[in-house]
């Protein structure tokens, strides 16, 4: 169930939250693994991750608590989907991480149960996962480089002055082909 403000169609399709990878305990013990996805990345780059999450797994809110990890970095933990989406079950929720292109050339996205897992239910799940590269081309390289006294005049004054200009070509252009009023002879 899409709710008002949170994730929509656009964001993540009905096939990503209708499908979900799961970790769940089938006896009292809780699972002691990750679910974790591997993506080739270059270093120097940024990266925006997108994780969707839609509880479609619990038989009740408040029974799902996991961690979610990024680059091995603790980005969430127990986090509780029913918390986040005013305790309704299969509702779609998704969070955004931006993360560095690090020396190893991965970028590692994890799930796993948190000490707030119970056992016998589901202990973590992940809908689906995206990764946008950001390129900042315009941005490497430039400095920022401060006027010095007197220039700001200089450069001011010549944009004003190339403005005039164009101004008084624009009317001599218009009035060039202008024809002035005359009587119409034999109009009367």
């Amino acid at each position: 169930m899409y709710q008002m403000g949170g994730a929509s169609r656009e964001v993540g399709p009905d096939n990503v939250y209708n499908t979900a990878r799961v970790i769940k305990s089938s006896d009292d013990s809780i699972p002691n693994g990750n679910l974790t996805w591997l993506f080739r990345v270059e270093k120097g780059y940024s990266y925006m991750v997108r994780m969707h999450f839609c509880d479609i797994a619990s038989v009740a809110s408040g029974m799902l608590y996991f961690n979610v990890y990024v680059n091995g970095n603790l980005a969430y933990e127990n986090l509780d989907l029913s918390d986040v989406t005013n305790r309704l079950l299969a509702s779609p929720f998704y969070a955004d991480f931006l993360v560095d292109g690090n020396s190893s050339g991965n970028l590692v996205v994890s799930v796993g149960p948190s000490n707030m897992s119970l056992p016998r239910a589901v202990d973590a799940i992940l809908n689906g996962v995206e990764r946008y590269v950001f390129f900042f081309w315009g941005l490497r390289g430039f400095v920022w480089r401060s006027w010095r006294r007197g220039q700001e005049f200089c450069f001011s004054s010549g944009c004003c002055g190339i403005l005039v200009a164009i101004c008084v070509c624009f009317l001599q252009w218009r009035k060039s082909g202008a024809v002035a009023w005359s009587r119409c002879r034999g109009c009367f």
